[in-house]
């Protein structure tokens, strides 16, 4: 004999009872993968993101960035002629503040 009774013929509904451990196990198991597809996206974006860090932040400069920067160093603590025949000159950052912070004191004290 079998375990599981046929239904009455008639009857219109299924009288077998769900088997509960294959629905325990099927949930679990599904549980199971999504988890691990949620952890394994997070490593995945965790990756990208510090790659995207090093390359932004991290990663060392470039040689036309030092030579960039080394001409703005030379122009702000430099003295060079703009235009020799107008007599314009370009003065050193430091020394320019000096001036203005003199002529501001010497204007204060008139």
């Amino acid at each position: 004999m079998s375990d599981h009774a046929a239904p009455p013929t008639g009857a219109g509904f299924d009288l077998t009872e769900p088997r509960t451990r294959f629905i325990a196990a099927f949930g679990l198991v599904a549980l199971i993968v999504v988890v691990a597809i949620v952890l394994g996206l997070q490593a995945y974006v965790n990756h990208v993101t510090e790659q995207q860090v090093f390359k932004r932040v991290l990663e060392p400069v470039s040689e036309d960035l030092r030579a960039l920067r080394a001409r703005e160093d030379e122009k702000l603590n430099t003295y060079s002629y703009i235009d020799r025949e107008k007599g314009t000159v370009r003065l050193p950052i430091t020394r320019a503040m000096e001036l203005l912070s003199q002529e501001h004191a010497q204007g204060a004290a008139q």
